[in-house]
């Protein structure tokens, strides 16, 4: 194969694994949602991922986050707290945008914080975060 030929065939299979894993992102997303529950839906704008949070089948708030400011080393499962918790790189300022719909106050947050119902798989709901914020990641 000549020299010529081989880079558009490294060219094509960069292409094809780029289409491929953003098509992922979608599915990363309904896995992620369906282990977490009906407190909460999970979706992104780009390199943003925005997290409606429910009470009683009603919004009550609203979580955007830059994927980039979060920490990933400090995803963890904490079975005491019944929760999945991402650290922001900074505590001092914090990179949760935080947005309580029902008093219309807004807050800035240290880390995005999952708390789980009962019967939910914390290290399910821990797992499928992970592949998606790492799949966001790599796209974005």
């Amino acid at each position: 194969m000549k020299l010529r030929n081989k880079h558009i065939f490294i060219l094509s299979i960069s292409l094809l694994a780029t289409c491929c894993s953003a098509q992922d992102i979608p599915a990363k997303l309904d896995a992620f949602n369906e282990a977490i529950g009906k407190e909460y839906t999970v979706y992104n704008k780009g390199k943003f991922l925005m997290v409606k949070g429910f009470r009683e089948g009603k919004q009550v708030k609203l979580d955007k986050v830059n994927i980039y400011d979060l920490d990933f080393k400090s995803l963890k499962f904490s079975e005491k707290d019944q929760s999945v918790s991402v650290k922001c790189y900074s505590d001092l300022d914090g990179c949760v945008n935080r947005f309580l719909l029902l008093n219309k106050k807004k807050s800035i947050r240290a880390r995005l914080v999952f708390g789980l119902a009962d019967g939910t798989s914390g290290e399910e709901v821990k797992n499928n975060l992970e592949l998606l914020l790492n799949d966001m990641s790599n796209k974005y």
